[in-house]
């Protein structure tokens, strides 16, 4: 759980703020893009994870996955290009059917 708060943190915090909150003659592209390339890294490491079982807590949502759910959330729908990630965007599905998680998570990016 300690995960996802310590990898994508202050990526995250880049990337919402210069690509949405900040008025659009405020944003600084490049501090955007280094936290999207960091964020695309880490992405890739759970990716790899969920090759081999369907949630980050094993057969069966739980715990374990909810942290990075919220980042997951952001993530696909912050406008950029995303490189393919087959296990993550099939794990972002499934959470996406999750009612709690709709209403707790899936709100406007401000």
């Amino acid at each position: 759980m300690d995960w996802a708060p310590s990898t994508f943190g202050a990526d995250f915090r880049d990337v919402i703020t210069n690509l949405i909150r900040l008025p659009e003659d405020k944003r600084d592209k490049a501090i955007a893009q280094r936290g999207i390339d960091r964020m695309t890294r880490s992405f890739k490491i759970a990716n790899n994870a969920l090759a081999a079982q369907p949630w980050f807590s094993g057969s069966n949502f739980g715990v374990g996955d909810i942290p990075l759910g919220c980042y997951a959330y952001a993530w696909f729908e912050f406008p950029i290009e995303r490189e393919p990630m087959p296990h993550l965007e099939d794990w972002y599905s499934r959470l996406t059917q999750r009612p709690a998680y709709r209403k707790a998570v899936m709100t406007p990016l401000t």
